[in-house]
């Protein structure tokens, strides 16, 4: 593998990382995919720039879609399941709303007041107007919410795209009361990075990191990160196993994966109205969804195993 002459972003090794395949997001630019040889955290270099990212969040991206009453039940039930048990009111804030169907499920479901954000404008203006909710646009550490103020943060799948870890980490700990609980979910880096680096050895072809994962973090980095930020380990999740066994080819991979790592060509803007879906969702009662959440908590193994595609952490502040 060729040497890349900068440091881990994660763990500032001195030891240059290593270009173990190419990638690109939307646009144009290519990027090296790099790895560090001591945390063994994987990134995009040169990192994307905001206008990139904004870009490629742009085009049809999914989780904006709204009306979404799975999530609204997911929220209902993680509220019954996590939130009342723990206090009956409480200050919730979910980074990453997207389209705030997780939201409103919590509020249907609980007392707690909820608060969400995201970085796309638009979408925070729909769900403002549609769901009434108090979401708020921008990055995390530039919002401004009061020290200790919430006390339950969720990031469901958002470290991966931030273009500085520590930061939003740390960001994340200033804003959660000292008894706090931190919900994060995060791909499995070592799994989620195999896919881009079959690909480009299998094709010669920059792969497409279509979900718009810039990060692809390790376990060992994962636990540096929430050190310096200034958390706590309390419990720790795998799941996806099929899926990590597949990226790993110790599975056959699936038979898409080549179409979704291969580039798109963006003809014509791509996104659509927000609040569409490409099928009407049949409206459950509460004990549906409280049955289907349970059952994928089922199947998430406790501890941290090396072919699961993805990690789920609660994390508490030091």
């Amino acid at each position: 593998m060729p040497h890349n002459p900068i440091p881990c972003m994660i763990c500032a090794s001195s030891d240059s990382t290593l270009i173990v395949a190419k990638a690109r997001l939307s646009g144009i630019e290519i990027y090296d995919l790099v790895r560090c040889p001591a945390c063994q955290a994987s990134f995009f270099s040169p990192m994307p720039t905001p206008d990139a990212l904004n870009e490629h969040y742009s085009n049809d991206y999914t989780f904006y879609k709204g009306d979404n009453y799975k999530a609204q039940g997911k929220g209902a039930a993680f509220a019954r399941k996590y939130l009342i048990p723990y206090k009956e009111q409480g200050k919730l804030l979910d980074i990453g709303c997207a389209s705030g169907d997780f939201l409103a499920g919590v509020q249907q479901g609980s007392l707690w007041e909820v608060y969400g954000t995201d970085i796309n404008p638009e979408v925070v203006a729909s769900v403002q107007k549609k769901l009434g909710l108090d979401v708020r646009v921008g990055e995390i550490e530039n919002i401004g919410f009061d020290a200790g103020f919430f006390d339950v943060i969720r990031v469901q799948d958002i470290l991966e795209h931030v273009p500085q870890p520590l930061v939003f980490l740390k960001a994340c700990r200033r804003i959660i009361a000292d008894d706090g609980t931190f919900y994060l979910s995060v791909p499995n880096g070592l799994a989620d990075a195999q896919n881009l680096v079959d690909y480009y050895a299998k094709y010669d072809s920059p792969a497409f990191s279509g979900a718009g994962h810039i990060y692809f973090l390790s376990f060992p980095s994962l636990k540096l990160l929430f050190k310096q930020a200034g958390f706590r380990i309390e419990k720790a999740y795998s799941y996806n196993f099929k899926k990590g066994l597949r990226s790993f080819s110790i599975l056959p991979k699936s038979k898409h994966w080549k179409r979704d790592l291969t580039p798109p060509v963006w003809s014509k803007p791509q996104s659509q109205p927000q609040g569409t879906h490409a099928h009407q969702q049949k409206k459950r009662s509460a004990a549906y969804y409280d049955f289907q959440f349970m059952k994928d908590e089922m199947f998430k193994l406790p501890g941290v195993h090396a072919y699961a595609q993805d990690l789920s952490f609660v994390l508490k502040p030091l």
